[in-house]
């Protein structure tokens, strides 16, 4: 009788072998810096052979870049689309959830693996090349929730300029929060992220003139 446990357990270790060379790859990178770690240095930190390496990751790059994202969660996008909350970048947030790890070990890595990618150009290049399916998903889905509120006097293109801004500014969000929670700040995932954001956007634009009242 075939043991049907055994797939699963395969599956396991295959992804735990995985996650051991990504962690390797990007603690020497962190301590050596980019240009200085080879496959070589990532395979004897994660005691494996080259060739298992390269049975995984093609590049070294690859590895230090980790698995190809994934996709809108669509029961998410529904959800976004639909809500009526002002509240809209905890709705990004929740909506890009499914691409975040959640465990606190997978957070860590993510915030170190991102914090090499900023300081690397040739990793944000190829990362955002990666991330070009999901930011033209995302930037579609923020054009259709701000298109059902605009002003009726608002053209459509300046709506979807709105969206692809908004899309550029999520990769800096995520980063910031995957930091914050690293860090060990308590509380839920995104408190005071979009307070912060908030103040800071106010900070850039300029001050309404004296006597002058918001547009409701």
């Amino acid at each position: 009788m075939t043991d049907q446990r055994e797939p699963g357990l395969r599956q396991r270790k295959q992804a735990a072998t995985a996650l051991t060379i990504e962690r390797s790859a990007v603690a020497l990178v962190q301590e050596h810096g980019f240009q200085a770690v080879t496959v070589d240095m990532i395979c004897a930190a994660s005691g494996v052979s080259q060739r298992t390496f390269f049975n995984y990751f093609k590049t070294k790059d690859q590895a230090i870049l980790g698995a190809e994202p994934g996709r809108l969660d669509e029961r998410r996008v529904r959800e976004f689309l639909a809500s009526d909350s002002p509240d809209l970048l905890a709705g990004i947030l929740d909506l890009l959830a499914t691409l975040a790890p959640v465990g606190t070990e997978d957070r860590a890595l993510a915030a170190d693996r991102m914090g090499i990618i900023s300081r690397t150009p040739a990793l944000m290049q190829k990362e955002i090349e990666r991330l070009s399916d999901v930011y033209e998903e995302l930037k579609e889905v923020l054009y259709l929730r701000l298109r059902r509120s605009a002003p009726a006097n608002e053209p459509p293109e300046e709506t979807r300029a709105q969206s692809a801004l908004i899309a550029h500014l999520i990769p800096g969000i995520l980063r910031f929060t995957l930091e914050q929670q690293n860090s060990g700040n308590p509380g839920h995932p995104h408190a005071g992220t979009e307070q912060l954001l908030a103040g800071a956007l106010q900070k850039l634009l300029p001050a309404a003139p004296a006597g002058e009242t918001a547009a409701t």
